[in-house]
């Protein structure tokens, strides 16, 4: 007799921490739509992580932008989607108290130092604070993470190169749950993404909103996304440096014709204004469009939207915790 296939299920997140740029869309938004398309019988639980951005960020700031990257994600492409019913946007508290519940039970399987070792828990740290500032829930961030995964039973884990260290840990939470208690928890595989990496259009380090004047966000005008581009950093003509790089990442991705120019810079030509030019236009010409679809997201559909999302995702998640409650002996009320 066939082995049963298993239903794939993917979970992966959103943070709600500010306006998106075109590293966010590149990085993120686009990965998730080709991984859609990738997996057409796949059910997908994308969430909103306001509990993760809690982390390092106040509680106004999640407020703010909690229900406006849903709009942004709707105006990228994940509109498209949403009807098929295979795909569920919902917002992380609203199953809050059941992700948390596991976590209390995932904790039981790691120590302080263990997660003070995940390298995006590491650099979170050395870009916001010290140890002996940070607050107690960056600590328990991997948990956390480990428990909207597993709590869906998901199959393929959060998408993201970056997202690696999570998955394992996830991983390693479930296993040594399920060697206590059985085969409770599947233990979700990464899907491959290409891992562009996009840099601040001036000065170094990654396309970053708190550095705004080397981001192009998705919300500038017109006028200013040209302006930006403009100015952006390259590199002295017949020579290549990691900022012309990210921009040449960038072109490639909106369908400008790198090739040419590359030739011709290389060979001491000076065309990085043409280029820009053309880069310029295309990169407008996005976000006015994007501007122009996300104009005509009403509240009204984002919170039918989330709260359908949320619904699924609660049906979902409740299944998984009754079982890990039944193994553990705490679902003692009948």
């Amino acid at each position: 007799m066939p082995k049963e296939v298993k239903k794939q299920i993917i979970v992966t997140g959103i943070r709600p921490t500010g306006d998106l740029h075109i590293g966010n869309y590149l990085g993120a938004v686009k990965p998730l739509l080709q991984t859609i398309e990738k997996y057409p019988d796949a059910e997908i639980y994308i969430f909103v992580a306001d509990l993760h951005g809690l982390t390092d960020n106040e509680a106004a700031t999640v407020a703010k932008f909690r229900f406006e990257v849903v709009k942004d994600y709707l105006a990228l492409g994940l509109d498209k989607y949403i009807n098929t019913g295979r795909v569920h946007l919902f917002i992380q508290s609203q199953i809050g108290e059941l992700v948390s519940y596991l976590s209390l039970f995932l904790s039981r399987y790691t120590t302080f130092n263990d997660l003070m070792r995940v390298p995006t828990l590491k650099e979170k740290l050395r870009a916001n604070q010290t140890e002996g500032q940070a607050n107690a829930l960056l600590g328990y961030y991997p948990i956390l993470m480990a428990s909207d995964i597993l709590i869906h039973n998901a199959t393929i884990g959060p998408i993201g190169q970056d997202q690696l260290p999570h998955l394992e840990k996830t991983r390693e939470f479930g296993a040594k749950f399920n060697a206590e208690f059985g085969e409770v928890f599947t233990l979700p595989q990464a899907h491959s993404v290409e891992n562009l990496r996009i840099l601040s259009l001036k000065g170094v380090g990654k396309m970053s909103k708190s550095h705004p004047e080397g981001a192009l966000f998705l919300s500038d005008s017109e006028k200013l996304v040209k302006q930006k581009v403009s100015r952006a950093e390259t590199a002295t003509e017949g020579t290549i440096s990691p900022n012309l790089e990210s921009l040449l990442t960038i072109a490639k991705e909106f369908n400008v014709n790198t090739a040419e120019f590359l030739t011709d810079h290389m060979a001491g030509k000076q065309v990085a204004g043409l280029f820009k030019k053309e880069l310029c236009e295309r990169l407008a010409d996005f976000v006015v469009n994007f501007q122009k679809k996300r104009a005509t997201i009403a509240d009204a559909e984002v919170m039918k939207i989330i709260i359908d999302g949320g619904r699924a995702a609660r049906i979902n998640a409740t299944k998984t915790l009754d079982i890990v409650k039944n193994v553990m002996k705490f679902n003692y009320i009948k």
